[in-house]
């Protein structure tokens, strides 16, 4: 039997990442006002300067937050998750205003990875991981094999926020 093919090789993927790239210009521009409400729940500003080149760059990306600990998931097509491969600063816009942090790229090797992924999959369920096809169970749990070529279907982002008054 053939292995199902990772949603971001999808044609339903592609579609939604062009409709994600055309809308994002308004999510960010709500994601930065009062008017945000419920969508700051489940999106976050991220905002960092290139390690290339140099440019400052705002993106809107999906979240979980457990205290100070903010867990993101995202496809290997996107471009924005390479600056953060060994650690870096960035600004989030949470529901509370702009905070600084640091982020970084954890590989399955890393001992806060099974946290990060356990994390994700409280607060969201495993969908959006199985949606990448990172074979998860309901507790977040994964398999050696599966551990093993996760990073080719998802990427898990770990950010700890500095304390609020840091700013």
């Amino acid at each position: 039997m053939a292995e199902a093919r990772p949603f971001t090789d999808t044609r339903q993927f592609k579609i939604m990442r062009r409709v994600v790239g055309a809308t994002n210009p308004l999510t960010r521009r709500l994601l930065d006002s009062r008017l945000a409400g419920p969508m700051a729940k489940a999106l976050l500003l991220l905002r960092y300067r290139g390690r290339k080149s140099g440019r400052l760059v705002t993106t809107p990306v999906g979240y979980v937050r457990d205290g100070d600990r903010i867990v993101i998931v995202t496809s290997p097509t996107y471009r924005w998750w390479p600056n953060f491969v060994g650690g870096g600063e960035a600004e989030f816009r949470l529901p509370e205003g702009w905070r600084m942090g640091r982020a970084e790229v954890l590989m399955p090797d890393d001992p806060r990875y099974d946290e990060a992924v356990a994390l994700q999959v409280a607060k969201r369920g495993p969908g959006m991981l199985r949606g990448f096809g990172v074979e998860v169970d309901d507790q977040g749990r994964m398999s050696p094999e599966g551990k093993a070529t996760a990073t080719d279907k998802a990427h898990v982002v770990l950010v700890t926020l500095a304390p609020a008054n840091g700013r």
